[in-house]
């Protein structure tokens, strides 16, 4: 298991080194310290309560949405601003899971 958990944690960093090449070539570096931790505003739904805080924060810290817009966007070829936003959100769950912060598990009863 600790084997596995390191591999994933180099895997995200990887990732994370490659989006920061992308965003290099096309990103406006301003854009970082703004944009970088609005996925952490969904931890304000621990105000709600546990079971909305939980799902809030992992639907924002999941690989999926943010991947399926980029895609969106990418053949749509909308919007520079919008890829870069995009990135930048997939740079913060890298990170995240590069320094061993994961989502949140579910309670099984």
């Amino acid at each position: 298991m600790f084997l596995m958990t390191k591999i994933y944690r180099y895997e995200y960093a990887s990732l994370s080194i490659t989006l920061l090449i992308v965003y290099s070539h096309m990103g406006n570096w301003g854009l970082i310290p703004i944009l970088y931790l609005i996925p952490d505003i969904t931890a304000l739904g621990f105000f709600i309560s546990t079971k909305t805080g939980e799902k809030a924060y992992n639907l924002s810290h999941t690989l999926l949405l943010p991947l399926i817009l980029l895609s969106i966007n990418l053949i749509t070829k909308s919007n520079n601003l919008f890829t870069s936003s995009m990135i930048i959100w997939l740079l913060h769950i890298s990170i995240d899971r590069t320094l061993g912060w994961n989502l949140f598990p579910r309670k099984t009863m």
